[in-house]
């Protein structure tokens, strides 16, 4: 198998990068976005390689946010196509998960454990909650999106 790597542009903010033959490349020294052939063919899905979609990348880093933080639409649709994430609010780790036990959604607060159950992930849209607060009105304080990392 030929993985030789050769040189191409970001496609989120045209730094040159080394991808592999399938299009795949480490994250950019620039924005940080893992170039991904898959990623460019659907970019409006979430979830591919990276938690925001490619478009919505492009559209953060245009206007000088991180490209790879994923806004709150992106964060629940790439849940639905991969099913473990992680985001960093207020200094602290939570994961999303599917509970294998009860089938149900889990947001788990990763330093102290607490779990809470949400019975799929529209309704975890809709009433996750941290502190009595929605999520989704305190997602502009998220500071980190990604795929769920062993704790």
């Amino acid at each position: 198998m030929n993985t030789d790597k050769k040189y191409t542009k970001c496609d989120v903010c045209g730094s040159n990068i080394l991808v592999d033959n399938f299009g795949n490349g480490d994250p950019c020294l620039n924005c940080g976005w893992r170039q991904s052939e898959e990623s460019f063919d659907h970019p409006d899905i979430a979830g591919i390689r990276n938690i925001p979609s490619l478009n919505n990348a492009i559209k953060q880093f245009n206007k000088g946010t991180s490209a790879t933080l994923a806004n709150f639409e992106d964060f629940i649709n790439a849940l639905e196509n991969y099913g473990e994430l992680e985001f960093t609010y207020n200094n602290t780790r939570y994961g999303v998960l599917l509970d294998d036990t009860s089938n149900n959604i889990m947001l788990l607060n990763i330093k102290n454990k607490q779990k809470q159950y949400y019975s799929d992930v529209n309704n975890f849209a809709l009433n996750a909650k941290i502190n009595g607060m929605c999520l989704k009105t305190l997602w502009s304080q998220v500071i980190n999106t990604d795929f769920l990392q062993d704790s």
